[in-house]
Parts: structure tokens; sequence; C-alpha cells
């Protein structure tokens, strides 16, 4: 018969063996529990810094437009629209109109949101996706209201090139909105409510979406994006915080007529339709020679990391040269465009299939210098002249120059030195 333990006596080996059991059982599910906690409040953590660009607000820094800040947003969209005013003082009363609406509203929106300008807004309940508005000035809006005397030199038409197939209802623009944001809900109401706002003095000439890979989504969010045809884009790009930065991409006019884009820059928009099943039909060592980068990490070739300046002058054990002729980076390198250069952001555009079956997909690619005339023009002259093999998977069918002028604290509103009132 079984011996039942006293009451007064202490516990049994085996009843104390079972007791430790339980309670080492009971540690580990405890231990567990926490080092779960702890990996949760870990991840939450690392989740809340990768999601810190999308909860902040962008503003306006070092009088820098919100387009040249970095971090890039994951989603833009851009507008151009016309005056509807005739040309002369209607037309000169208008911009003013537009531009003084814009200034208010764009202010309010970078610091408090649609949801204080717009009840039952859309963006209820989100955050404000590190909303940033831009604008721009088109040659066709200072002609318009009679300052052609204030159109800077650097606004002469881009020239034609033989990769063009503009299409003149996707060209052009009296003003520009460039909005950019984390989240696609943000953005469309934002361009919506500004475009809505100056409805009765202007009306939308062409519009066009971009996206980039999110922050979130991306194994290293400081990386180059890639665009629509698998290629790093964007490498070799100068920053805010470099010398050069400011000689490239910011224009200086000492002039007193053209003293209100001091401090601006110059920005050249192209709608670069991707022929993607055309490119995705050739082998991918066939699309490295193309570019003259390497799909896996945009080393160029013969080189080991996307940073690597290209030699130009390697050749293979045949003797012909690692980078074609006609790659497109050896063309758009600096020597062969007379030390051209421009701050490059391109953002991938998807608009679906037509009713032919034919894919409308391709890049908003945005050029911002100091003068296009130094920048974008030379470079896309060598690639034309060079025959780029890109070309022949690419087709640009719509163009526009615009000045976008500097952000200047205390201003009552945007390019208030060229339209005083």
């Amino acid at each position: 018969m079984r011996r039942r333990t006293d009451p007064g006596e202490g516990p049994s080996r085996r009843g104390l063996l079972a007791a430790t059991g339980a309670a080492g059982l009971a540690g580990l599910a405890a231990g567990a529990g926490a080092g779960h906690a702890f990996a949760d409040r870990r991840a939450g953590e690392e989740n809340a810094q990768a999601l810190t660009p999308s909860r902040s607000r962008a503003g306006d820094r070092d009088g820098l437009p919100p387009a040249l800040l970095s971090p890039t947003p994951s989603q833009v969209r851009l507008v151009a629209l016309d005056l509807r005013a005739e040309p002369g003082e209607r037309a000169r009363e208008a911009a003013r109109r537009v531009l003084r609406t814009w200034g208010r509203e764009i202010g309010a929106l970078h610091g408090h949101g649609l949801d204080a300008r717009v009840e039952g807004a859309p963006t209820r309940g989100l955050f404000p996706a590190s909303l940033g508005v831009t604008v721009g000035l088109g040659a066709s809006l200072l002609d318009r209201i009679g300052a052609q005397d204030r159109i800077p030199p650097h606004m002469e038409d881009v020239p034609a090139f033989a990769s063009d197939r503009l299409e003149p209802g996707w060209c052009g623009g009296d003003l520009l909105l460039h909005a950019g944001a984390e989240d696609p809900v943000v953005l469309s109401s934002a361009v919506g409510h500004l475009v809505g706002a100056v409805a009765a003095d202007a009306r939308p000439r062409w519009s066009l979406p971009g996206f980039q890979r999110s922050a979130a989504a991306a194994e290293d969010p400081g990386a180059t994006p890639r665009n629509l045809m698998g290629q790093i884009d964007g490498t070799v790009n100068p920053h805010a915080s470099d010398p050069v930065f400011g000689p490239q991409v910011l224009a200086a006019h000492p002039e007193p007529a053209l003293a209100w884009m001091d401090g601006g820059t110059y920005l050249v928009v192209r709608r670069i339709r991707m022929l993607l099943d055309d490119w995705y039909s050739l082998d991918p060592g066939d699309r490295e020679a193309v570019v003259g980068r390497r799909l896996s990490n945009g080393a160029p070739l013969g080189g080991g990391a996307e940073d690597d300046l290209p030699d130009l002058s390697a050749t293979g054990e045949d003797g012909t040269p690692v980078i074609a002729p006609d790659a497109h980076i050896r063309l758009a390198a600096p020597g062969n465009t007379l030390g051209a250069r421009m701050l490059r952001r391109g953002f991938n555009y998807d608009l679906g299939w037509d009713a032919d079956g034919l894919r409308q997909a391709g890049l908003v690619f945005t050029a911002w210098q100091a003068d296009p005339r130094a920048g974008f023009t030379p470079v896309q002259r060598a690639l034309d002249e060079g025959a780029d093999a890109l070309h022949r998977y690419v087709r640009h069918e719509g163009s526009a120059l615009f000045a976008v002028p500097p952000v200047r604290g205390g201003e009552p509103w945007i390019a208030h030195d060229l339209l005083p009132g």
C-alpha cells in the first residue's frame, strides 16, 4: 500500500522532483513568453524605425523644395496645369491667385494635414506620410502674364531628339504640382484638394503618377531603387550635403530681373515608356550590355560595386570593350557630355494595358539642375548621337521644363518676387 505523506513531513523526493520539474517547465514557459515579448518589442521598435518616414511630416529645409529632400518618397504625382484666363492682365491676376492659394494651402497641408482643411477627408486616421508639395512655373506662364523679360535663358525649349515620340497632350504646362508622400491616399487627397482649390483659374493639362519601392518593403531602405527594367536607377547622384550640390542643382541669378529664381532649380520632366516585353525577351547578359551595369548589384561591367567608376578603357580577352560603345552609361558619362551633371530621380509608372493590349508602363524621369542647357540637354544629345542601345527599348512620349523657385521663409506665397501684390 502506497504510503501517504504526513502533513508534518517535508515533500518526498519524487514530489520534490515533480515540483521542481513543474517549476522548471513553468520557468521555461515564462522565459519563452518573456523572450517572445522582448522579440515582439524589438520587432515593433524596428518596424517603427522603418515606418518613421511615412509617419513624419516633411517640411522645408535650407530653402530646398520638398522634392529635393531625402529620403525620396515612394509615391509621387505630377500634375501640369494651364491658366484659363486670356494672356495679359487677367492671366497675371489669375496666376497671382493660384500661387497665393497654393502657398496658403500647401503650408496648411505640410503643417496640419488635410483633416484640418476638409471635414470628413479620406485621410482621417492616417499619418502625414511625409507629404511634400513642390510648385513649378513654365515659360508659357511667364509669357502669358507679360513677363517675357523675366524668363531666364535657362528655360529655352528642350531641343527635339531622335528618340522622341512626343504626344503634345503630355508636354508643357503653365504650372506644375509635384507632390510626394509615403501613402497613396494621403497623396491623392492632397493633390485633389490643391487642384480643386484653383479650379476657377487653372485646369489640368496632363497628370502622371509614379512610385518606387517603399521603405517598409525594402531589405535596405537606403539602397538605390530599381526601375521596372530591373536596373538600379539613380547611381552617382549629388546629395544636398555634397559641395557640388549647389553648383550642379541650384541656379545662380544675380541679375535683378531674374532674382525670383536665384537659389531655385530647373526641372525637366520626361515621360518614358518602357517596351518591357521586348526588354525581357533579351537574355540577362544582353540587358546588362545595353545599360553597361550588372543586374545583381548595379556595378559597372568590369567593376565590383555600384559606386565604382566605370572603366571605359577596359577590354576583354578578345580586345572588345568591356562596356560596349553604345552602352547607356558610356554615352551618358561626364567625359562624353562636357561634364554635364544633374540630380536624377526616376519613378516608375504603370497604367496597365491599353485597348490594343500594349503595356502602358515606364519611367517618370525628373532631372533637377542649375541649368538644363548644361545638364539634361548635353546628356540627352550624347545619347542620341551615340545611338544609345537603350533607345531601342524606350520611347520618350512626354516632355516639360519648369522653373522651381526657391523656398524663402516669410515669403507670402511662391515666387512672390515675380508676382507681388
